[in-house]
C-alpha cells in the first residue's frame, strides 16, 4: 500500500517507558483536558446564548447569566491550555510520525491554532475587564465574545481536523498535491459538530450543577441559570442523536464494529456512554435536581466518550503499524519522578475542588 511508504519511521532510540503506559497516561491526561475545552467552548456559546436571550426578552437574569459565565470562561481557558500540553506531548511520543505529516499538510492553519487562543484569552478580558468605553458601551463588550467564540470553534475545527488527517495516511498525498481538500474526509464534519454539540450540551449540564452550589447568587437567578442549562443541555442531546448516527456510519464498517462487538472496550464504552446519555435525559424530565447524580452522569459521559474515542483512533493506527510493537528504552527514575510529581496536582487539585465546594454550601443557622 503507496500510503504505508509515506509514513515517517519511529525514531531509533526507542521511547522511555513501556506503550502501554504512554497510552494510558495519554487517555487520563486527555480526559482531564477535555473537561475544560467543554467548559470553554460550551460555555462561550452558552454566553451568547444568554446574551441574547437577555437583549430580547429583557431579562436581566440571562445577562448575569452570561457575566458569570465570561468570569469562569478565563479561568476555564488557562486550565484548558495547561491540561492540554500532557496530551499532546504523549501524542507526539506514540503517533508522532502521523500526528507530525498531519500538521505539515494543515500548515499555516495549524500554527494559526496557537494565536486564535492567544487572542481568545485576550478577547476575554477584555470582556471582563471591561476597560474604557467598554465599560459604558451599550453591549458591555459583547462583540469581543463573539469573536472569541468563533475562534474556539476555529481552534476546534483544526483540532478535529489534524486528527482525522492523521488516522488517514492514504489520504495524505493527495491533500499535499491539493487533489483534495482536508476537509473532505468522510468523518470530519460530522466528527466536529458531534464534538460542539458534546461541549455545548456538557456546558449546560455544569450550568446544572453551578446554580444549585452557588449561594450567593439570588432564588431567582439560580432557578435561572438551572432552567437555562437544563434546556440547553437536553435539547443539544436530543440533536446528538441523528448526529451520532451520522458519526458512527461515517466510519468504514470494520472501524465502525469496534463499537459493536469488534472490540470489548469499545462495545461496553459505547452502551455506557448511550445509556448514561439517556439517564440524564430521563432525570431532567424527572425534574430531579440531585446535583451528584447529575455530575457523575456527566463525567461517566466523558470518561466513556475518551475511551471510544481511543478505540477508534486505535483501530485506524493499527492498520499502519503496532505501538504496542515499538522499541523501548525504559527511564524508570524519570517516570517515577512524573509519577509523584502528577500525584501531586491531582491531590492539590483534589482539595482545592474540596474546599470551593465547602465554600459553596450553605452554612447551617
Amino acid at each position: 500500500m503507496e500510503s504505508i511508504n509515506l509514513i515517517p519511521s519511529f525514531l531509533p532510540i526507542g521511547i522511555s517507558s513501556p506503550p502501554a503506559l504512554f497510552v494510558f497516561f495519554l487517555t487520563f491526561t486527555f480526559f482531564l483536558h477535555i473537561i475544560f475545552v467543554n467548559l470553554t467552548l460550551g460555555g462561550s456559546l452558552l454566553l451568547l446564548t444568554s446574551k441574547y436571550i437577555s437583549k430580547v426578552y429583557g431579562d436581566n437574569n440571562y445577562n448575569m447569566i452570561a457575566e458569570e459565565l465570561g468570569y469562569l470562561n478565563t479561568f476555564n481557558i488557562s486550565l484548558t491550555v495547561t491540561t492540554g500540553v500532557a496530551p499532546l506531548l504523549f501524542i507526539q511520543t506514540i503517533y508522532g510520525n502521523f500526528f507530525y505529516t498531519s500538521s505539515v499538510l494543515l500548515s499555516f492553519k495549524w500554527l494559526f491554532v496557537l494565536a486564535a487562543v492567544i487572542f481568545a484569552y485576550y478577547f476575554y478580558y477584555l470582556y471582563k475587564m471591561k476597560p474604557l468605553y467598554i465599560r459604558y458601551s451599550g453591549g458591555k463588550g459583547i462583540i469581543f465574545i463573539v469573536f472569541a467564540a468563533l475562534l474556539f470553534l476555529y481552534v476546534a475545527f483544526m483540532l478535529v481536523s489534524n486528527t482525522v488527517l492523521s488516522t488517514h495516511p492514504e489520504a495524505w498525498k493527495e491533500v499535499y498535491l491539493n487533489k483534495r481538500a482536508f476537509f473532505d474526509l468522510p468523518t470530519l464534519l460530522p466528527r466536529y459538530i458531534h464534538f460542539v454539540f458534546a461541549a455545548t450540551a456538557f456546558a449546560g449540564l455544569f450550568l446544572m450543577v453551578y446554580s444549585r452550589m452557588k449561594k450567593s447568587f439570588s432564588k431567582e437567578l439560580k432557578e435561572k441559570m438551572y432552567s437555562f442549562g437544563k434546556k440547553s443541555f437536553f435539547i443539544v442531546t436530543l440533536a446528538q442523536i441523528p448526529v451520532g448516527i451520522w458519526l458512527l456510519l461515517s466510519h468504514e464498517k470494520e472501524i465502525m464494529m469496534l463499537l459493536m462487538g469488534g472490540s470489548l472496550l469499545g462495545t461496553i464504552s459505547f452502551i455506557i456512554a448511550l445509556v448514561a446519555a439517556i439517564s440524564a435525559l430521563v432525570v431532567i424530565m424527572l425534574k430531579k435536581d440531585n446535583i451528584y447524580l447529575l455530575t457523575g452522569i456527566g463525567v461517566a459521559i466523558i470518561i466513556f466518550m475518551v475511551l471510544i474515542r481511543r478505540v477508534i483512533e486505535n483501530g485506524y493506527f493499527s492498520k499502519y503499524v503496532n505501538i504496542y510493537n515499538m522499541e523501548t528504552n525504559p527511564q524508570w527514575g524519570i517516570f517515577a519522578i512524573f509519577l509523584l510529581l502528577l500525584l501531586a496536582v491531582l491531590g492539590i487539585i483534589g482539595f482545592t475542588l474540596f474546599k470551593i465546594n465547602r465554600e459553596l454550601k450553605p452554612k447551617n443557622k
